[in-house]
This record gives structure tokens, sequence and C-alpha cells, in this order.
């Protein structure tokens, strides 16, 4: 493009030059949406309890969606700004059923309906079915009893499961086709059986990491790693399939094992 800018091996047009320019003169750690966005996720809200042909009136619907307006709100702000394919879009273009933020915005509203179902089967059959519904939309699994930190990012995503007692760090980011399971298939003992990952991880394609172990703040595990052990923290891992040991930590700074929701 002849008036285009390069930027490393990408050339941005005139308007996305603009566009990065308004970018960069706004603080990057954005903490409010703004309000006819925030309208947008109480749309996407509705057509994901529409999909699920939910019972819940509508007024359980909305306090579901603002008990969680800080999460959901953080998990988008993370998105446009550690993504640079849409860094320079509208945020509204993350705001659709079809996209992988979707899965993360059903996983925030499935979590919060299981958390205070207690023995409402109703309740917990809802937050079951919009896990569902992500997953059929995105790829995505999510249980909805895993426990995941603020601005969570999982970018591009299809094929990606997460397992029901891991439990996930602030500011983690995932790619796609990654497992946190657990070593079991079938009849697998209750408890805690996946893992638990640090702050600030950051998780390659087809990455999978099996069992009760801890995987420290500050990781990057990159393609194709297949992980057994605990991983000290700040470790960069890129070796290829296989088991992998490398480093552990004390039994002191173990997560306690989960039995159902803390």
């Amino acid at each position: 493009m002849a008036n285009g800018t390069q930027k490393g091996p990408f050339t941005l047009n005139p308007l996305t030059k603009r566009c990065s320019a308004m970018y960069n003169l706004r603080p990057l750690a954005r903490s409010t949406l703004e309000q006819s966005t925030f309208d947008l996720l109480r749309c996407l809200a509705k057509i994901a309890f529409d999909l699920i042909h939910s019972s819940l009136d509508t007024r359980t619907q909305q306090m579901t969606l603002d008990a969680v307006k800080e999460e959901v709100s953080t998990d988008l702000l993370a998105y446009h700004e550690r993504d640079p394919s849409v860094r320079h879009k509208p945020i509204s273009c993350l705001v659709s059923v079809y996209s992988t933020y979707f899965a993360i915005f059903s996983y925030r509203l499935s979590h919060q309906l299981i958390r205070h179902a207690g023995d409402d089967e109703g309740t917990t059959r809802e937050a079951m079915h919009l896990s569902f519904a992500a997953r059929s939309n995105t790829g995505i699994e999510i249980h909805p009893e895993a426990l995941i930190g603020k601005r969570f990012v999982i970018d591009h995503g299809w094929g990606t499961v997460i397992g029901q007692t891991v439990e996930i760090g602030d500011d983690c980011y995932l790619l796609n086709n990654i497992t946190l399971g657990g070593r079991d298939v079938a009849d697998a003992h209750d408890g805690k059986r996946h893992p638990t990952i640090g702050d600030r991880v950051q998780i390659c394609a087809r990455a999978k990491v099996f069992g009760p172990i801890i995987v420290g703040d500050d990781c990057f595990i990159g393609p194709d790693v297949t992980l057994t052990e605990d991983l000290a923290r700040g470790t960069t891992l890129l070796h290829g399939r296989g088991p992998v040991v490398t480093g552990t930590f004390r039994e002191a700074e173990r997560t306690p094992a989960l039995a159902g929701l803390s």
C-alpha cells in the first residue's frame, strides 16, 4: 500500500493508522466500558438465555448479569487490549455468540448461577445448559464450576477444554486446542483432579496439562507440550510431547483440594 505505514511484516492503511494513533493516546488499561457497549452485553446475555430456552424470569437473568458485570467487562477489555488483530477495531466486534469471548461470558453467567444454586436443580440445569450452548457456538468447553480469575482471554479457542476443578489466576491468556484436564477418563474420583494455573500464564495451542498439578505465576507453555508435573513460576517450557518435569513446589504451596465449590 503506497500510503501505508510499515509495522513489522504488516502494513497499516491510513484509516487504521489514525485509529492506532487515537488508541495510543488513551491509557492502555481501561477500567470501564462505555454504557453503549455494556448495553450490548445485556443483549448478549438475553441471547444466551434465549439459546437455552431459559426458564429464569427476566429479573433473575438481569441480576445474574449485574453480579458479574465487573468480570465480563474486564474480560472484554482485556481481549480488546491484548489481541492485536482486534485492538484497533470496535470493541463491539467481540460481542457475538460466535466470538471466543462468548465462551468466557457464558462461563461467568453459568458460574454465578451454579455458585448459588444450592439444591435447586433448575438453576443448576440452567448453568450447565449455558455451558453447552457456548461449547456449541464456539467450540470451547468451560465447566461452570471451574474457578477463573480476572481479565481472562481465550484467543482462537476452538477445541479448548477447561475441566470442573480447574483453577486459573488473573490475566491468563490461552489459545486453541488446549486441555486443562484430569488424568482419568471414566470413573474419576470426586474432588480436585484438574490443574491450578497461576497469574499471568500464557498457554499455546495444543498444550495439554493433566492432573491436580500447579503451574506457577508468569509461566509460558509452548505448543504441543504435555505437562503432568508441577511447573515452577516463571518457567518457559518449549519441549515437545511427553511428560515434562521441570520443577516442583513445596507441599505448603499447594492449593487445597476442592470438594465442590469453595
